[in-house]
């Protein structure tokens, strides 16, 4: 057994309890307080020793949270929130293999994740959605936050949630022109552009991180393109021809 204990837990960095939303669509960072969590030793070889893993549970469906290890200490656990639908899941930790019983917690209602829709990012247009690579794609939809650095103003507090990062695939598409330092347009909570800044042709989808409860973006289902295979995409990069 463990003697592990758990106070409350929440979706936003020195939040309270209350603070407990999150996206549907994952990549919500979920903060666990309490006290004799193990201190997670970097090991080469993979022990069930120091490890702390966390679960999230609603009636018999049991969801894994990926472990954020770099802000794990002996009173505080981070994770990310998986693909959930709408509804109410209570936070299992296990340490070192043993789970920490509900009556170890000061109150289980004070540990639990509601993913939901009014909490995800949604992109709603992307213009074009077909285009060379090293090109601006223009994003609109419901961001949640027009801060897309801590040096903006009004964007300097932890409680302000970022536009952390834009992935086209796997690649970013950043709204910083690196050469002038300046965005590529005013970015709002409802618009911006980026610039796709890989050489790879093929076909991608579009994710949007948005930190604190935010989480990763919900696309409008008409965005969606079937490819010959049958894939499901969103933005199209293809060679462009040079003209001599």
């Amino acid at each position: 057994p463990t003697d592990a204990v758990i106070f409350y837990s929440t979706v936003r960095k020195g939040g309270y309890w209350t603070l407990n939303s999150g996206s549907t669509q994952g990549g919500t960072m979920i903060w666990i307080h309490g006290n004799r969590f193990a201190q997670n030793g970097f090991n080469s070889v993979p022990s069930i020793l120091n490890t702390n893993t966390v679960q999230l549970v609603d009636g018999y469906s049991v969801y894994d949270c990926e472990m954020h290890n770099d802000k794990i200490t002996n009173t505080q656990l981070t994770c990310y929130a998986p693909i959930l639908s709408e509804g109410y899941y209570q936070i299992r930790v296990y340490v070192n293999g043993y789970l920490i019983p509900l009556y170890q917690y000061y109150d289980s209602k004070q540990a639990s994740f509601t993913p939901m829709l009014s909490h995800t990012p949604i992109i709603t247009s992307i213009t074009p959605q077909s285009g060379t690579p090293q090109s601006l794609i223009k994003l609109a939809g419901s961001f949640k936050t027009a801060c897309y650095s801590r040096d903006v103003d009004g964007c300097a507090q932890d409680n302000n949630p970022l536009i952390s990062r834009i992935y086209v695939g796997g690649h970013l598409c950043n709204v910083i022109d690196p050469i002038s330092g300046a965005t590529y347009t005013t970015v709002n909570d409802t618009a911006l552009i980026c610039f796709f800044e890989d050489n790879e042709v093929g076909l991608f989808n579009i994710t949007m991180l948005v930190t604190n409860e935010y989480g990763r973006s919900l696309a409008r289902s008409n965005l969606y393109r079937i490819s010959a295979d049958e894939n499901l995409y969103m933005f199209q990069s293809y060679a462009g021809l040079l003209i001599y």
